[in-house]
C-alpha cells in the first residue's frame, strides 16, 4: 500500500481500537523520523515535517480521548503512542500529571489482579521513571519496578527464559530486562548472563514466528546492543526482521508501511 493512500480518518472514526491507534502512531513516528521531526536541533522544518507535525497534533488529541475510555490493559500501549506523537507534534514532553493519572490506573488494576495486565506492560510503563531518577521516582512506581525486576532476574538466572509467559510476553520481558543495568544483581557477570539469555531465546528462522511474536522479538533484538551485539550486528538483525514484517499481510496496513519505512531508513543509515 502506498503511503499517500493511508488516511487518518480510517483510524479517527473508530471507537477505542488500541491496535489501530498504535498502528497509526507507529506510521506517524516513522514518517516523522524520516522527515526530521525527531531532530530537535533548531533546523527549518520541511513541508513533509510540517505535515507530520500537524497530523501528530491532531492524533495526540485522539489518543488522549481514547485513554479516558479504554481498557486498563491498553493504557500502557496508548501512553507510549501518546508520548512520541505528542513530542513530534508539539516539540515538548506531554503533561506529567496527565500521564501519571493513567499510569496509576494501570497500577491499581494490576495490583488488584484485574484487567489482564501483563507484567511487561507495567514494567515498561514505569522503568524509565525509576531507572533514570530513582531518587525522584514515585514511591509506588519504585516498589513495583524493584519487585518485577528482582523477580525477572531470579527467573532468568534459573531458566534463561520465562516459563510462565507466552512467547510474546517472554520477548517483551527480555527486551526490557536486557536494557537494564544488572550489575547490582549479577555483578561482573551481567553481560555474560545477557549473552546466555540471547543464545537461549534466539530464533534463526524468523518466518516461523507469528507477526505478533516477531514484533516482540524485534524489541528483544533492539535491546542486544551493546552487551550482546555491536551496532552493525544489531542493525543487520533489525533489517532481517523488518524485511519479514514488511511482507506480513496479516498486519494492519499502517504497521506494514511503517516497517517498510523503517527498513528504508536503516538502509539509508548503512549507506551513509
Amino acid at each position: 500500500m502506498r503511503t499517500n493512500s493511508l488516511n487518518i480518518n480510517t483510524v479517527a472514526n473508530n471507537a477505542v481500537d488500541a491496535k489501530s491507534i498504535t498502528a497509526y502512531s507507529h506510521y506517524l513516528m516513522m514518517r516523522g523520523q524520516i522527515a526530521g521531526s525527531l531532530n530537535f536541533d533548531g533546523h527549518r522544518a520541511s513541508a513533509d515535517e510540517e505535515a507530520v507535525t500537524q497530523e501528530c497534533r491532531a492524533f495526540s488529541e485522539r489518543i488522549a480521548r481514547s485513554l479516558a475510555a479504554c481498557r486498563e490493559c491498553d493504557i500502557p500501549y496508548l501512553l507510549e503512542c501518546y508520548d512520541i506523537v505528542y513530542r513530534i507534534g508539539y516539540k515538548r514532553m506531554p503533561d506529567s500529571g496527565f500521564i501519571n493519572r493513567h499510569k496509576r490506573r494501570v497500577l491499581k488494576a494490576w495490583k488488584s489482579g484485574i484487567g489482564n495486565i501483563a507484567e511487561s506492560s507495567v514494567f515498561g510503563m514505569i522503568a524509565s521513571d525509576v531507572s533514570y531518577h530513582p531518587e525522584r521516582a514515585d514511591r509506588e512506581y519504585y516498589k513495583a519496578y524493584i519487585s518485577i525486576k528482582e523477580k525477572w532476574v531470579r527467573i532468568l538466572v534459573a531458566h534463561s527464559y520465562f516459563p510462565d509467559a507466552t512467547a510474546y510476553e517472554n520477548y517483551q520481558r527480555l527486551a526490557m530486562i536486557m536494557r537494564e543495568n544488572l550489575d547490582k544483581e549479577l555483578g561482573n557477570k551481567a553481560d555474560e548472563a545477557k549473552c546466555r539469555w540471547y543464545e537461549h531465546n534466539r530464533v534463526e528462522n524468523l518466518s516461523v514466528l507469528s507477526s505478533s511474536i516477531l514484533r516482540s522479538y524485534r524489541r528483544f533484538a533492539a535491546s542486544l546492543y551493546p552487551a550482546v551485539m555491536d551496532f552493525d550486528e544489531k542493525m543487520a538483525l533489525d533489517c532481517k526482521i523488518l524485511e519479514e514484517l514488511s511482507g506480513r499481510q496479516d498486519l494492519n496496513p499502517y504497521d506494514r508501511e511503517a516497517f517498510r519505512l523503517a527498513l528504508a531508513f536503516n538502509r539509508h543509515l548503512a549507506d551513509d
